[in-house]
């Protein structure tokens, strides 16, 4: 028998090659396995498209593979023959094989997706101010402003670990030792921060670079990039197919491949707008056009994979420390340099969500859909104690409050005997909601608390400012405070009435 193996990420993929599979295709298959292993690959996948027949013995020898290889990771078999998968359905054995149709079924299972870009490093930018999400982000960092339980970039990260990414560098800068509290190194888990700012005084000073400028830093300073990786921003969610956009980066051989999305003509203005050939080559960008600049809407996410070799086109012009670096951007320097020198630059556009949280009008839309269960991968972490109504640990809920969902009420949060919720609407950890207190299509803030009989409708408030998320869209928002709105600890703390239930 012939076998043949292919490594993608942790899995091995071993192809079968026999007019006849018989037992003594047995000691290949755990050959080609022992050899694998040896190079680290921890699943396996067998291509069987090549086997013609299967005696009995043959097929029992893969149930005997399967059994011997389980103990050690996953396993599992793609591409029978018509005849060999009749064989197969006819013994009653189909059921104790871990059988699939193609390789592309084999590989979206949860199993061996989570393997297929282990190793692979992830930068994830989160040094920006943010100023266009302001006021939220005076105080929280985007990629660390919760939803529905857990930091934007959180939901990031478990998409991206669901392949098999574990490798996480992060290059705090604005608000930045919030992220050293958040985040930390654990066996499931590595964060690597790239610091963009520093203690002056015992305050935080941020220095951010520019995208570009960090990946350069990183480049020169760590040798951080020996193989082709990922960049993405800490602030939108995704979920992108990473293993294919890997598999079509390399296939293209290009320096730096795209991922885009498709906008509305009418608003194109708002992103970076790639243009590109029949093949996928980019041949253009332009930076927020007017309509009529241009005809396509293919909307740069800020997702790339990258060779090293990408960052030579503009590392060659900096010797290491350069003040000059500071503010260098992928799009707007890095990307263009690579197109004058004739390398390849590819996009990949096959149809993904992205959640793009850039303002606190985007920042509401993004709880709202995910409430409603609209945004892949991102529930809220609680209990639903109501139809649409969730409940985090230690929040509490009287049973005498009015609530219509969907809703969610944050760890520790209180929601007191009369007051009324109408959805979608966030009560964040910590607030409270008083007796006669309406809050409607609204977020409420970490601690902050309502006071009797104050209404709210349409905003994002805090103890210190209140938006109408309707038009809070970047530009000039009016944020003040707003009367009846107070920071939760030196609220007046109610009589205690029945309620729902706490965690």
């Amino acid at each position: 028998m012939l076998t043949t193996s292919e490594d993608l990420g942790m899995i091995s993929v071993m192809k079968v090659a026999t007019s006849r599979l018989t037992s003594a295709d047995f000691a290949a298959l755990r050959k080609a396995q022992m050899a694998a292993e040896e190079r680290g690959r921890f699943a396996h996948l067998v291509d069987l498209s090549g086997v013609r027949r299967a005696a009995v013995s043959g097929l029992a020898a893969l149930l005997e593979f399967q059994s011997a290889t389980k103990s050690n990771g996953s396993i599992a078999f793609f591409g029978a023959q018509p005849a060999v998968k009749a064989e197969i359905h006819k013994l009653g054995i189909a059921p104790l094989l871990s059988l699939f149709d193609t390789r592309k079924e084999a590989l979206a299972h949860p199993a061996f997706r989570a393997c297929q870009l282990a190793g692979v490093k992830s930068v994830l930018l989160v040094a920006g101010a943010g100023s266009r999400m302001a006021p939220i982000s005076h105080d929280t960092p985007k990629p660390l402003v919760d939803l529905l339980g857990q930091p934007v970039i959180e939901h990031v990260m478990r998409h991206l670990e669901s392949f098999g990414l574990r490798d996480f560098i992060l290059n705090p800068g604005h608000l930045g030792p919030q992220f050293h509290t958040r985040f930390k190194t654990t066996a499931h888990r590595s964060i690597q921060f790239f610091n963009e700012g520093q203690f002056v005084n015992r305050r935080w000073q941020p220095a951010p670079l520019g995208s570009a400028g960090t990946l350069l830093a990183l480049q020169a300073q760590c040798a951080a990039f020996e193989e082709d990786f990922f960049v993405f921003c800490g602030d939108a969610i995704i979920n992108i197919d990473l293993a294919e956009m890997m598999a079509q980066h390399r296939a293209s051989g290009a320096e730096v491949t795209v991922a885009a999305t498709s906008v509305p003509h009418e608003e194109v203005h708002k992103y970076g707008i790639i243009e590109a050939d029949a093949r996928g080559r980019i041949t253009h960008f332009v930076e927020k056009p007017a309509s009529e600049q241009t005809q396509s809407r293919l909307a740069s996410t800020g997702i790339y994979v990258m060779k090293p070799s990408a960052l030579r086109h503009l590392s060659s012009r900096f010797t290491l420390p350069d003040a000059s670096m500071q503010g260098l951007d992928i799009a707007q320097h890095l990307l263009p340099e690579i197109l004058k020198s004739g390398a390849a630059l590819q996009v990949y556009e096959a149809p993904f969500d992205w959640v793009d949280i850039g303002c606190p009008k985007d920042y509401f839309a993004a709880v709202s859909k995910a409430l409603r269960g609209l945004i892949a991968g991102v529930s809220p972490e609680a209990q639903e104690v109501r139809r649409h109504v969730w409940l985090a640990p230690g929040a509490e809920l009287s049973a005498r409050a009015v609530v219509v969902g969907p809703c969610y009420i944050g760890p520790g949060a209180k929601v007191l005997a009369g007051a009324k919720l109408d959805g979608p609407t966030v009560v964040g950890a910590g607030a409270r909601v008083a007796p006669r207190a309406l809050v409607q299509r609204s977020i409420l803030m970490p601690n902050t608390a309502v006071a009797l009989g104050t209404w709210l409708s349409d905003m994002i408030v805090s103890a210190d400012w209140a938006i109408d998320h309707r038009f809070a869209d970047g530009g000039t928002t009016s944020a003040v405070p707003m009367e009846g709105v107070t920071h939760a600890e030196v609220a007046q703390a109610p009589v205690d009435l029945p309620r729902v239930g706490s965690l």
